[in-house]
């Protein structure tokens, strides 16, 4: 039985996003060859999000629902700037830049749809431009609309990233556990990591395949800019608290 908030019909702006290059860190990957993330986190978009509105946007600003598509995936490298540890402050690595392997998501397409109607015009008039993870990952908006999510119970889902507390039914993804978002207030010192949770992500078919999966479970929504009444999204419910109060922001103004 779906839930009394599934329920409900939202209205919603529709963004599509295109690019280059895409590369989804692993949160807890720190050396070795550097796998990406089937699909963005939804840290990652609250970042992009972030981007266009030149305002942290966090959990309780708007839900999100997406699909990530991609041409196809390789690996690649890079000459990085290293930093270090020093206390609770970052430096330049003593030793320079290093070289990483990566496995990048080429030719990314990504589908956001977003309960908060007022970021509408941050999207049609964005502050910074988006990226699909690093700094050079830029991509560029192709189209902002209006849509409705319509609930639904069952449908065809593409490539996204579902919270292992709503999976009712088996299907084909990879478990991964990361953070939902991070609080990086305070500037030259780590991110405080928000809420973690487990998640199974759904990777993208090559060549922008239309290929999709079956999934019957709750927070299902069919997009009304969808042209088959079966296709879905899942429109994440974020772990509860939405925000927990960080040590130095308590702190602040003491």
């Amino acid at each position: 039985m779906l839930s009394e908030l599934n329920q409900k019909m939202f209205k919603a702006i529709h963004v599509h996003l295109e690019g280059l290059t895409a590369f989804f860190r692993q949160t807890f990957t720190i050396t070795g060859t550097q796998i990406s993330l089937p699909c963005p986190s939804y840290a990652n978009l609250l970042g992009l999000i972030s981007a266009c509105t030149d305002r942290t946007i966090l959990p309780k600003d708007t839900r999100i629902g997406f699909e990530f598509k991609h041409a196809s995936e390789d690996i690649e490298i890079e000459r990085t700037d290293r930093l270090a540890l020093s206390g609770k402050y970052l430096k330049e690595q003593s030793k320079g830049q290093g070289i990483l392997k990566r496995q990048i998501h080429f030719r990314p397409q990504l589908d956001l749809y977003l309960t908060n109607l007022e970021l509408y015009d941050d999207f049609m008039t964005p502050a910074a431009p988006p990226c699909l993870g690093r700094s050079q990952d830029l991509c560029w908006i192709t189209k902002v609309e209006p849509v409705e999510l319509i609930p639904a119970k069952s449908g065809n889902i593409g490539s996204t990233l579902i919270s292992n507390r709503v999976v009712k039914t088996k299907f084909p993804s990879y478990i991964i556990r990361c953070p939902e978002w991070f609080n990086n207030e305070m500037i030259g010192k780590t991110r405080l990591v928000g809420a973690v949770g487990y998640y199974q992500a759904i990777p993208p078919f090559p060549n922008n395949d239309n290929t999709r999966i079956n999934v019957t479970m709750d927070h299902l929504y069919h997009p009304s800019n969808l042209e088959n009444p079966e296709d879905v999204i899942y429109l994440h419910e974020w772990i509860k608290p939405l925000i927990r109060e960080s040590k130095h922001r308590k702190n602040i103004g003491r």
